[in-house]
C-alpha cells in the first residue's frame, strides 16, 4: 500500500505519540508540580553536604507525592524534615511528601528540605545547582537552586 506525504506524516506522529506514552512522557503525563525560589547556602570549607530549600505548588487536580530526588554532582539526595523534642533538633528522612491539589508547600530552614550529601566540588555563591524531584508516578520535575553566601 502506498501512502501520500500527509498520510505518512500523520502515521509518523501517531507512532511517536504512542512511543511517548509508553515511555511515560507527553502531555498526558505532564507534571503539575511547580518548583520556584530554590536555594542553598554555600557549604563551609571541607563540608560536602547542604540543604536545598524551595517553594512547591501542585497545579493539578490530584494529589502529588515526592518520593525521591537527585542532585547533579552529589552522592545522595533525599527529602528530610525536622523535629524538636527535649530541647534537641533532629533531622529525619521523609520517604513520601504529599502535596494536595492546588496546595503550596515551603521547604525552608527548620522544616522540610532537600538534604544533599557527597557533593564533589565546592559551590560558589551565585552558582546554580541542578536537581530533580521524582514523583510517585515516576515523572521527574527538575529545577536549579542558587547558591547563597554563608550567612546570607
Amino acid at each position: 500500500m502506498t501512502y501520500s506525504l500527509p498520510q505518512r506524516a500523520v502515521l509518523l506522529l501517531a507512532a511517536l505519540a504512542a512511543l511517548a506514552a509508553l515511555a511515560g512522557v507527553g502531555p498526558a503525563y505532564a507534571a503539575a508540580l511547580d518548583i520556584t525560589g530554590a536555594w542553598l547556602r554555600q557549604p563551609p570549607p571541607g563540608q560536602t553536604g547542604a540543604a536545598i530549600y524551595m517553594e512547591l505548588h501542585n497545579g493539578g487536580t490530584a494529589p502529588l507525592a515526592v518520593v525521591g530526588a537527585r542532585v547533579e554532582g552529589a552522592a545522595s539526595a533525599a527529602i528530610h524534615g525536622h523535629s524538636h523534642a527535649d530541647g534537641m533538633m533532629r533531622m529525619y528522612p521523609v520517604p513520601r511528601l504529599e502535596i494536595a491539589p492546588g496546595a503550596d508547600l515551603s521547604l525552608q530552614p527548620g522544616g522540610y528540605h532537600l538534604m544533599v550529601g557527597g557533593m564533589g566540588s565546592a559551590l560558589q555563591p551565585g552558582a546554580l545547582l541542578p536537581f530533580c524531584l521524582r514523583l510517585e508516578d515516576g515523572v521527574e520535575q527538575c529545577a536549579e537552586a542558587r547558591v547563597r553566601k554563608i550567612g546570607e
